[in-house]
């Protein structure tokens, strides 16, 4: 390796590639590293056959290239490989076993880098604030994406042929973060060992997304952006951009969390969500859910644990508060009212507020009880749901 070292600068540049490109693809089908391999400033490599690094290459400078544009290449061996500038162009994408970071700038000209899902210790990573150019459904990162720095980045990363990238805006917080895009459902997931619930959520919740989830690993404050496009269906989970929420899974409660939502871009076929995430370390799936199922106006939920836990300790209804005028009525299982509220706003938290024949604020018993909701301009809603205590 002493003499590759030694050959590696601008003047020699084009014999030490024709050298590797030659010698290496007779004699053997993998450029084998297994010493000290530098590549010098202004230098530049292209590997054309598949890389084994098992020495040193972390201190290179220059520009390094996969390319191949009949086969798929290989990345492997026991270290990791960093690089100045680095360009891929494989018409079969890249296949890393072993992760690759880069320095300073990533040049997507054609193919995906792919890292094996079974494994997020290998990733591709963006080292120190760097950045990219040339990404799209069909060059991106198929699989774990990691960041290290403190400015606004969007993970180029998707599934198979199609790129759905992940943004954070994380001005001042030089972490390092590590993200990756499922297009599965997440009740099925063939790469975890658990499963992500659609059917359990939090109440301010209408339906959660079985198309597709991120996953993303941080420890800060921060924005987080999620994006869709045709196939992720939004129009069956919700009418309006501003229906939409990002959900996170809690693996402590096993539930999908509202996240909220506080901007959105484009329209039901394509379009992004953000929100602001307090604590990311709390999660590591995200996916986009919708407090209103598509078609709905009005949603009651059927249950309510008034504990003081903080989770479904209202009866809630979603849709309510955009329609002014409205009356809650609610009757215990004799038919005696309890409790009637104008313009309902959530709030009815099982205690009783009516019929004299009831103490006023008095905590109702555990049990089913009944309700009618009446709407302007419309029919009304009667239905039952249950008070656990």
């Amino acid at each position: 390796m002493k003499l590759i070292d030694k050959l590696f600068n601008t003047n020699n540049l084009l014999w030490v590639t024709l050298f590797l490109n030659i010698t290496l693809v007779t004699a053997q089908t993998a450029f084998t590293n297994s010493g000290d391999l530098k590549i010098h400033n202004n230098g530049q490599i292209g590997f054309h056959i598949d890389v084994i690094n098992n020495g040193d290459s972390v201190e290179n400078e220059g520009l390094a290239g996969f390319y191949n544009q009949n086969n798929s290449l290989n990345f492997s061996g026991l270290n990791q490989m960093n690089f100045e500038n680095f360009e891929v162009d494989v018409e079969d994408d890249l296949n890393l076993f072993t992760s690759i970071g880069v320095n300073d700038e990533v040049f997507f000209t054609n193919g995906r880098i792919n890292t094996p899902r079974i494994d997020p210790l290998v990733k591709f990573k963006f080292l120190n604030d760097n950045v990219y150019t040339g990404e799209g459904d069909n060059e991106h990162v198929d699989g774990y994406a990691q960041f290290n720095g403190d400015f606004q980045f969007s993970f180029p990363v998707g599934d198979d042929f199609e790129m759905k990238p992940l943004a954070i805006d994380n001005f001042n917080n030089s972490f390092t973060y590590t993200a990756a895009y499922f297009k599965e459902n997440p009740n099925t997931p063939t790469t975890f060992i658990n499963s992500f619930d659609t059917n359990s959520f939090e109440p301010s919740l209408d339906v959660i997304s079985t198309v597709e989830f991120w996953y993303f690993e941080g420890l800060k404050d921060l924005e987080l952006t999620l994006t869709w496009t045709n196939s992720s269906n939004i129009s069956q989970t919700a009418s309006n951009l501003s229906d939409l929420r990002i959900a996170g899974w809690d693996d402590v409660q096993n539930v999908w969390v509202n996240l909220g939502n506080t901007g959105t871009t484009g329209d039901l076929n394509n379009g992004t969500i953000t929100s602001r995430i307090p604590n990311t370390n709390d999660y590591k799936i995200y996916t986009i859910a919708s407090i209103l199922q598509a078609g709905n106006e009005v949603v009651v939920y059927n249950g309510m644990t008034p504990d003081g836990d903080g989770l479904n300790d209202t009866l809630i209804i979603r849709g309510i508060e955009g329609i002014p005028g409205n009356q809650l009525f609610i009757y215990n299982r004799w038919g005696r009212l309890v409790y009637q509220k104008d313009n309902y706003d959530n709030s009815f938290d099982g205690i009783a507020n009516a019929n004299a024949t009831i103490k006023g604020d008095k905590e109702l018993a555990a049990g089913t009880y009944y309700y009618v909701l009446k709407l302007p301009e419309q029919e009304d809603l009667a239905g039952y749901f249950y008070i656990n205590r």
